[in-house]
């Protein structure tokens, strides 16, 4: 009873991490179509400035806009590294509470057949009790 107690509470625990992990994935999800949707801007704009001819302010503008792009695409890369890293410790946590929940299944179904079996004997006992009551009261 400690023992299921305390697997139920690892239980618990494993399962607010892995809640836990979905949201921090969908964060990430989110942020990330954000930074793509800058980072196409980024290219609208690149395009733009490139289209137009010559000025100096244009030039630096373009550079700046690169230097963002870069940064984003920077950005994405390191987002979708952590968007891997996460789903692989949900996969990770799911398959251990799978094991667990088939560890616990097997439980359940022993402590069933031997509260079975004791019932059994317990019918027997009961019905050898009538029989040397009767014995008794013959005697």
């Amino acid at each position: 009873s400690k023992s299921s107690e305390e697997i139920k509470q690892q239980n618990s625990e494993l399962s607010e991490k892995v809640h836990s992990l979905v949201s921090a994935n969908s964060a990430m999800k989110l942020d990330m179509e954000d930074l793509h949707k800058k980072l196409e801007m980024a290219e609208l704009m690149i395009q733009q400035f490139s289209n137009q001819a010559g000025s100096l302010d244009a030039n630096q503008q373009l550079q700046m806009v690169l230097e963002e792009k870069a940064s984003l695409e920077t950005q994405v890369a390191q987002l979708s590294e952590s968007l891997h890293q996460l789903q692989a410790e949900r996969d990770q946590y799911v398959e251990k509470l799978k094991e667990e929940r088939s560890i616990w299944q097997q439980r359940v179904q022993q402590l069933s057949e031997q509260v079975h079996t004791m019932a059994e004997e317990k019918e027997k006992h009961m019905a050898q009790i009538r029989e040397l009551e009767a014995n008794v009261t013959e005697l």
